[in-house]
């Protein structure tokens, strides 16, 4: 059986306002991510995604309820071990204009040694094996912020890899990327859990690439709306007809597509 390396008990996710209010976003969340599985989280815009991942990462606190990371409260682990449990893949931007793929790439290697910059020939080492091991070699040397959207998330993701940790969060990963790059960026990513047995954790809005290799989809919806399951359960039992559909637009079960009913 897997290891869950990640527990959520009785989770509420939310904002506090001022003046005592709460906005409250969905509540009573018991969830689990597993050693070498893909979960990406769907639902509409505002249903809370970012925030979930937010306060899964530890920059927003809960609500209410839990959250275990290797068995132990995230409120008891510190930035720089979070640094050695879970690495990010976000869609922020690098703005250096001077920074080459590899000096990126190298980055995740600092939660292993001395933030002051020390960095050993293995780190360097496993920086070439693994853009090697990912096809991208050749961009070693390449500015970063010149590379195209598709090569920049190859990099972020090799990044990852670097920091060796069990866990990898990513957000919207495949946005703005072409079809054939989205589809490659999915493989590389679903390999991520078979090859090197990470858990995978990932917000997108691209129901398509969800469907396709996820192992378990968590669906967030308004009005603190929430299930979970395998993608073709949740497909069959109608619940992508509840969380999506809209008036004139709906969730065909048969194609696994959006269509308009208008």
């Amino acid at each position: 059986m897997k290891k869950s390396i990640i527990e959520i008990q009785n989770l509420g996710t939310g904002f506090r306002l001022p003046r005592g209010k709460i906005k409250r976003l969905h509540q009573d969340l018991n969830l689990d991510l597993k050693q070498g599985e893909l979960i990406c989280v769907l639902g509409p815009n505002g249903s809370g995604k970012s925030t979930l991942l937010r306060t899964m990462l530890g920059f927003d606190k809960p609500l209410e309820g839990e959250i275990l990371i290797d068995q132990k409260p995230i409120s008891s682990i510190s930035i720089r071990e979070m640094a050695r449990f879970v690495s990010v893949v976000l869609t922020d931007k690098i703005d250096d204009f001077y920074l080459t793929a590899y000096e990126v790439a190298l980055t995740g290697r600092y939660p292993h040694g001395s933030f002051s910059g020390r960095i050993t020939a293995e780190d360097k080492l496993m920086v070439e094996d693994t853009f090697e091991q990912f096809s991208i070699k050749h961009l070693l040397s390449s500015t970063f912020y010149k590379l195209s959207d598709g090569e920049k998330q190859r990099v972020m993701i090799a990044r990852a890899i670097v920091q060796d940790t069990p866990v990898i969060f990513m957000d919207e990963p495949v946005a703005f990327i072409d079809s054939p790059g989205k589809v490659s960026i999915m493989h590389l990513i679903k390999n991520l859990t078979i090859k090197y047995n990470k858990g995978v954790l990932m917000a997108t809005h691209d129901i398509d690439a969800a469907v396709d290799y996820a192992d378990r989809l968590w669906l967030l919806g308004n009005e603190g709306a929430f299930e979970q399951g395998v993608p073709h359960e949740l497909i069959s039992s109608g619940s992508f007809n509840r969380f999506f559909d809209q008036l004139d637009v709906s969730f065909d079960k048969q194609t696994k597509k959006f269509i308009w009913r208008g």
